[in-house]
C-alpha cells in the first residue's frame, strides 16, 4: 500500500521501468504545465505528448530552457482541435494518461465523455483528490470537489465506486469510506444524512466496497468513535454530500496543513489530471504520478 507522496512517485518510476505512460497534453501553449509535464518526464515517470500550437509551445520550451526535441509535439489549430487530437491519442491508445493544458475543461471532459471515444467506462467522472496529510498515517482521498456539483443518489453511488478504484490502484484492498454529514445518525430534519445512509447500504449491498459507512461528521470520521465502527478513526475515502464541501475543506487543508495534493478525474479509461497553476511544484509532480501509477497499474 502506498502511503506517501514520495511512494506515489517511487511506485511511478517503477511502473515506468515496463512501460512508460505516455501522457497527452491538450492544449500545452502553458508554461507551467510544460514544467509539470517536463520535470515529471526527466524523473523517469511518463513521456509526453504535446498537442497545441507548435510553433507557441515550441518558443515556450524555448524560453523555459527546455528542448523541443525531448517531446513529441502535435499541432492543433485551436483549443477544440487540441481537444480532438489529444482525446483520440487516448482512444487509439497511444496515450494512458490526459492532461488539461489551456482548453475549457467542460469541452475537454464532454470530449472524453462522447460515446465516439471510447473512454468512457463507468456512469459519471468524478474528482479525486488523495492528500498526505501531516500526522494521518496513510493516503486520504476526498471526493467530489470538482465535477460534480448536487450529485443525486446514483451519482453519488458512482462517485465512490470512482473513488475505491483509485484508492485500490495505490494499493488499499479493502478502502474505508466514510459518507460526510452534518450528524453522526440519519435524521429527517437533515436529508442528506438519511441519503447518506441510503448510499453507504446500497455501496454495501452492491459489493462496491465492504466498509462504507455514514452519514458521519468529519470529526467522528477522523477520530476514534465510540459507537462500533469499522471506518471511523481510519478512513481512506472521505465524500462529500456537495461539491462545496469537498473543495473549501481540501483547499484549507492545502493552505493550512501543509500537505501534499494529488488530483485525478476518474471513471474514465485514462486518468485525467488537471494541474493548477496555483499549485506548488511538489503537488503538480505527485497528481501527475498519481495519474501515472493508475494507467500503469491498470494495464
Amino acid at each position: 500500500m502506498l502511503t506517501t507522496a514520495r511512494m506515489v512517485m517511487e511506485r511511478a518510476r517503477e511502473l515506468a521501468k515496463m512501460h512508460v505512460p505516455v501522457v497527452a497534453v491538450a492544449g500545452a501553449e502553458d508554461d507551467d504545465v510544460l514544467l509539470a509535464v517536463a520535470n515529471a518526464q526527466k524523473a523517469g515517470m511518463v513521456q509526453a505528448h504535446l498537442v497545441g500550437g507548435a510553433a507557441k509551445i515550441e518558443k515556450l520550451l524555448g524560453e523555459l530552457s527546455l528542448s523541443a526535441s525531448d517531446f513529441r509535439i502535435t499541432d492543433a489549430a485551436d483549443a477544440k482541435s487540441a481537444i480532438e487530437k489529444a482525446v483520440e491519442l487516448c482512444s487509439r491508445g497511444e496515450c494512458s494518461v490526459l492532461m488539461k493544458g489551456k482548453v475549457p475543461t467542460p469541452d475537454l471532459m464532454k470530449a472524453v465523455l462522447a460515446p465516439d471515444a471510447g473512454l468512457r467506462i463507468g456512469k459519471v467522472l468524478s474528482h479525486c483528490a488523495v492528500l498526505e496529510l501531516p500526522g494521518y498515517p496513510k493516503l486520504l482521498s476526498f471526493t467530489d470537489g470538482g465535477v460534480l456539483a448536487t450529485p443525486d443518489f446514483e451519482q453519488k453511488i458512482c462517485i465512490v465506486e470512482n473513488a475505491v478504484r483509485v484508492s485500490r490502484l495505490i494499493g488499499v484492498d479493502q478502502p474505508k469510506v466514510a459518507l460526510l454529514g452534518v450528524l453522526d445518525e440519519a435524521d429527517p430534519d437533515f436529508p442528506s444524512t438519511v441519503e447518506a445512509a441510503a448510499v453507504a447500504r446500497a455501496c454495501v449491498e452492491r459489493g462496491i466496497a465492504r466498509f462504507v459507512e455514514g452519514p458521519m461528521t468529519l470529526r467522528t470520521a477522523l477520530t476514534k468513535s465510540a459507537r462500533p465502527s469499522a471506518v471511523a478513526g481510519e478512513p481512506d475515502i472521505l465524500v462529500s454530500h456537495a461539491i462545496e464541501e469537498i473543495n473549501i475543506t481540501v483547499k484549507a487543508l492545502n493552505l493550512f496543513r501543509g500537505t501534499t495534493f494529488m488530483g485525478v478525474i476518474t471513471g474514465a479509461k485514462v486518468p485525467l489530471s488537471l494541474v493548477s497553476r496555483s499549485d506548488p511544484p511538489e503537488n503538480k509532480m505527485a497528481s501527475l504520478a498519481l495519474a501515472a501509477v493508475m494507467a500503469g497499474e491498470a494495464k
